[in-house]
């Protein structure tokens, strides 16, 4: 796992996504682990805190918060459109977050994540008053641990199944939630051009293992059209 969400990671930073400084860490080179098993792994995954300001906390609030929802409802008490919606009326800078926010909608999609739940979204506080989108966290390649997984979490232009959404889902999430498509479509042109261009070369180094590099390979080239990556 840890080497499949930092070669996701690496991925949706290639791609536009805001994400925090991540490594990989030896585990024998950890202090203070708690006493669980890991016998077969020797790497951790490790990303710098953004909820900090030195010693300073900065308040951050996930989206089943934000809802006032219970986290076992994380999965189906909301969709992508009421998230967009809240993003885009409220956020600091409303339409920036909103086209990070349909950045990272679509590469869930490419790279095959279906746990991108509510508790997964976050507001964060830097003023301690306005809130903005947070940094990208826990993108991960869920389906090489699921058979035929097939679903993102939450509804997204009226469905759930990757190999069926399209722009068309996408242009329909904008209208519902109701920011301009116009501002939200190049954004989302710039992902899918920027992942043809650069993923198919990129994964090759990254430290995923090369069952599942076949695997998300696979699923590039079962999405629909708009968004298929060749092999």
């Amino acid at each position: 796992v840890p080497l499949n969400e930092y070669t996701a990671m690496k991925l949706a930073a290639l791609v536009g996504i805001d994400i925090p400084e991540i490594k990989l860490v030896e585990l024998n080179k950890l202090d203070n682990l708690p006493q669980i098993n890991l016998p077969n792994e020797k790497l951790a995954f490790a990303i710098k805190r953004f909820d900090r300001d030195g010693d300073v906390r900065i308040h951050m609030e996930d989206f089943a918060q934000v809802l006032v929802k219970y986290p076992h409802e994380k999965y189906n008490s909301a969709n992508y459109e009421q998230i967009a919606r809240i993003i885009y009326g409220f956020s600091g800078d409303g339409l920036a977050d909103a086209q990070q926010f349909a950045r990272r909608l679509l590469v869930n999609i490419l790279l095959a994540n279906g746990d991108a739940h509510l508790k997964n979204w976050s507001l964060i506080y830097s003023d301690q008053i306005t809130p903005r989108l947070s940094l990208a966290y826990d993108i991960v390649t869920t389906s090489v641990y699921i058979d035929d997984e097939r679903h993102f979490a939450l509804n997204l232009g009226k469905t759930k199944e990757w190999h069926d959404v399209s722009l068309a889902n996408f242009q329909s999430w904008a209208g519902r939630a109701e920011i301009p498509w116009r501002a939200i479509k190049p954004h989302l042109d710039d992902v899918i051009e920027r992942a043809r261009n650069l993923w198919p070369d990129a994964i090759k180094d990254l430290p995923m293992n090369e069952a599942h590099k076949l695997k998300l390979k696979d699923h590039w080239g079962n999405l629909q059209e708009d968004f298929r990556i060749n092999k």
